[in-house]
């Protein structure tokens, strides 16, 4: 019981952190503002590490009300982490047209055919529905504007492999590299790791280490060429064009609080290694797009540095 009581005194002195752990809105210069995301989740780790020893002269007394919080915590916890319904699945289905079209593709293994609506604010605070027409419309998780491709669902955009937001696809999960590049008018039946433009991202090794891993975020967030190929964290969305994906969900922790109480919010996610291709089928005057993907690979997750630290 000592260590339960740590873990909720511990998240009391951590809720003050609990703004800085949301992801904030990406604007349109968008290399600017991920890169204001990465120095906050820095300085909010540095502010952990020093209420945690903190936490280790004050003790573990006067924990109150511990059996009220704890089942506060399981029931927010699966609201946040929930999986869409399949009325909210069906809300975002796509064109019948397209699922007809494609549905031989649809056949093979580790593909599918989704929508992706924009990014209308609506996913920008996890615990308060927004009540707009384009947010009432869209009610589950991410609110529609951001998919997971290790779950094959629907997910908050802090645990999403892609985003679509400002007629752009962008990639700003937590502990997450996301390697955007765009090779053309490919069928995607005709892609695969051996294709013209992959090769960066089939030999990128993740770089596990913090420092190495912030250098990383601060050249994909400004975009290099190579070969002729641009690669990104995010790169515009042009409808008949193919992209690949290597999104690398990193192991390790991730500190999050609710109803006063820390968590690893990455324990709530499938991480892994992965290399997606994608195809912009069509383009809705609504805004959203349809996509067509077949996974390419997919491997173990690497974990962070300071996880393998802690092992140790």
């Amino acid at each position: 019981m000592k260590k339960v009581y740590l873990a909720l005194l511990f998240g009391l002195f951590f809720s003050v952190l609990s703004v800085k752990a949301q992801i904030p809105t990406i604007t349109p210069n968008r290399a600017e503002e991920l890169e204001r995301m990465a120095r906050e989740r820095e300085a909010a780790s540095l502010e952990a590490r020093r209420l945690q020893n903190k936490i280790r002269e004050v003790g573990t007394k006067n924990v109150p009300n511990l059996q009220v919080r704890l089942i506060r915590f399981e029931r927010n916890i699966k609201l946040l982490y929930r999986e869409p319904t399949k009325e909210e699945l069906l809300a975002i289905s796509p064109n019948v047209e397209d699922t007809q079209k494609y549905a031989g593709f649809l056949r093979q293994p580790n593909t599918g055919l989704i929508k992706l609506a924009i990014d209308a604010g609506c996913s920008e605070n996890t615990k308060i529905v927004v009540a707009t027409p384009e947010c009432l419309k869209y009610t589950m998780p991410g609110a529609g504007s951001s998919y997971s491709f290790r779950t094959e669902n629907y997910r908050l955009r802090q645990l999403a492999d892609i985003i679509y937001i400002d007629n752009s696809f962008q990639s700003a999960g937590v502990l997450l590299h996301g390697i955007f590049v765009k090779i053309g008018d490919v069928p995607l039946e005709k892609v695969n790791l051996q294709t013209k433009g992959l090769k960066f991202l089939v030999d990128f090794q993740p770089e596990a280490d913090d420092d190495k891993k912030r250098e990383f975020d601060k050249r994909i967030s400004e975009g290099f060429f190579i070969d002729g190929f641009q690669y990104r964290r995010g790169l515009s969305a042009v409808e008949n064009t193919t992209y690949i994906l290597r999104s690398i969900a990193y192991d390790g922790v991730y500190k999050r609080v609710a109803q006063g109480i820390s968590y690893n919010e990455l324990k709530y996610d499938k991480r892994a290694d992965i290399i997606v291709a994608f195809r912009v089928v069509r383009k809705d005057s609504d805004g959203s797009v349809t996509i067509l993907w077949k996974k390419l690979s997919e491997k173990k997750s690497p974990e962070m540095a300071s996880r393998q630290r802690a092992k140790g």
